[in-house]
């Protein structure tokens, strides 16, 4: 093993493999706390920095069996770097560091995963998946059953004719207080406090919200559900669920917790990115079909709507 994955932050005077992620109040969630074999690689990443002018190694986290980093490359100094050598090479330096003498090789994971990002936003999200991942390990291994994604679902509230997949508490559809959201995107969060207030109010109650969580508003709902203790919810993704799908950092605290159920009625094919404004629409659909006629929607932006869940 390359590190030790560790509840809480990290014990003064013990390597870590990275920072420990924060909740919301700012307390440590997790931390990998290095092993020998961990420390040797490391000291590989860190050497980096005075190797080549062109390149540092702005966020990393070496967990038990594999290792996430982030390489910064200035593609001006160094136009003829090789993301893809870069990474084959890494993985021969690891495996000489950590596979000599004086103990067993650590059990690397076979495969790699390289992403190229383009863009301050998706920096951003890799930069935030890397700093999570001790959390997220630590939560998928006491709650493995949560984190499991369940294909060809079936439930009297579940269209039979669509093939539903699902992870999280699938007993959140057994409840008959279901109701369905939809706010719309064309105004701010702030112009559709009502509705808002209104679903955070019914999720305290005890009722379930159903919503995509999509545009600017339902995001902010989506924020307020998670600093409810109490509040549950079903989040109907417009994508479909392979079985390795890795759950945001938010998304996988509330799995872990049993708050959540991630629903899809959306082939494991088709991705995340970019969102269809087809899949959008009939994800939507599906949302108040799985809410029945007598749920009483939240929903903004149509005429004469009252406050609900709409506008995608």
């Amino acid at each position: 093993m390359l590190s030790r994955l560790a509840a809480g932050p990290a014990v003064k005077g013990r390597g870590t493999a990275s920072p420990a992620p924060l909740d919301g109040g700012g307390n440590a969630l997790a931390h990998a706390e290095l092993l020998p074999p961990g420390e040797a690689v490391l000291r590989w990443l860190l050497a980096l920095h005075g190797e080549n002018p062109a390149l540092a190694v702005s966020n990393r986290v070496v967990m038990p069996d594999h290792v996430h980093f982030l390489p910064v490359v200035d593609f001006d100094r160094a136009p003829a770097f090789d993301p893809l050598a870069f990474a084959h090479r890494f993985r021969r330096e690891a495996g000489r560091e950590t596979g000599g003498a004086g103990g067993a090789p650590v059990p690397w994971e076979r495969s790699f995963w390289l992403a190229l990002s383009l863009s301050a936003r998706q920096l951003f999200a890799i930069r935030r998946y890397i700093r999570g991942n001790p959390a997220r390990a630590l939560w998928k291994k006491a709650h493995p059953d949560r984190f499991r994604v369940m294909s060809g679902i079936r439930h009297a509230s579940l269209d039979p004719s669509v093939d539903w997949s699902a992870m999280g508490d699938p007993t959140l559809l057994a409840s008959p207080f279901r109701f369905p959201v939809r706010l719309t995107r064309k105004l701010p969060p702030e112009a559709q406090e009502p509705a808002l207030a209104e679903a955070v109010e019914r999720a305290r109650s005890g009722m379930v919200p159903v919503c995509g969580f999509l545009s600017p508003a339902e995001r902010e709902l989506e924020r307020r559900l998670r600093a409810e203790p109490s509040a549950r919810w079903i989040k109907v993704v417009p994508h479909g669920l392979p079985a390795n799908h890795d759950p945001s950092q938010e998304d996988s605290r509330t799995l872990a917790e049993g708050r959540m159920l991630l629903l899809s009625s959306f082939s494991p094919e088709v991705p995340a990115s970019p969102i269809s404004r087809a899949n959008c629409e009939t994800m939507n659909d599906r949302i108040f079909a799985l809410c029945g006629e007598a749920a009483d929607p939240i929903r903004t932006g149509l005429p004469g709507a009252r406050p609900s869940c709409t506008g995608h």
